[in-house]
């Protein structure tokens, strides 16, 4: 299958995660709105490459989530790199900002407006795999050398894990096992 002339690969993981998602728990709506928000917020980084004058080579759909692959040959200026990674990012947040707002005019979920800053922030942070990484990743490579960079976002990644490993702890300790947060922390931990 292609899309915008990149091919795309759909891994039996990630059907395999869609269903464990939908065997767990959350309402069908509600995974059709994170599943949408997802596209939202992954369709910002296609329109940053755009507009950077990138083309994707390849969109895998994975048991991660979304990656986008780029040729080989191909280079960007670390500032277009940011901005790439930053997109996605920006999607969410807008798109939490503007259902808060609509949530003083009407009467709306208040998950619309949570399930996007959480999948806004989750993704700002400093960890290899997610978008705050690569950011952090690029922002590094301006000063020093890339050795340098992968090094410093490897250790940011593994204290990010660790907090969110004794963070989701302490609640579960407090409030019980909470699924979604396990799965947060076993996420952190393949993107280490």
């Amino acid at each position: 299958m292609t899309f915008a002339k990149a091919r795309v690969h759909i891994s039996v993981y990630f059907v395999g995660m869609a269903a464990l998602c939908l065997a767990a728990g959350p309402p069908l709506w509600r995974m059709g709105l994170a599943l949408g928000f997802a596209a939202l917020h992954e369709a910002g980084h296609l329109l940053a490459m755009a507009l950077c004058g990138a083309r994707p080579s390849r969109i895998c759909l994975t048991a991660a989530g979304m990656r986008i692959e780029r040729p080989p040959a191909l280079t960007l200026a670390f500032a277009q790199e940011i901005a790439i990674a930053f997109a996605g990012p920006a999607v969410s947040l807008l798109l939490a900002g503007v259902f808060a707002l609509l949530a003083r005019v009407i009467p709306l979920h208040s998950d619309l407006y949570l399930l996007n800053l959480g999948f806004g922030l989750f993704n700002l942070l400093p960890v290899r795999q997610l978008d705050g990484g690569r950011m952090l990743y690029f922002l590094l490579c301006r000063r020093f050398p890339e050795r340098a960079a992968s090094r410093a976002v490897l250790a940011s990644s593994l204290l990010c894990l660790f907090a969110a490993a004794a963070g989701a702890s302490f609640i579960c300790l407090r409030q019980g096992v909470s699924l979604p947060l396990l799965v947060a922390v076993v996420y952190l931990t393949v993107c280490c």
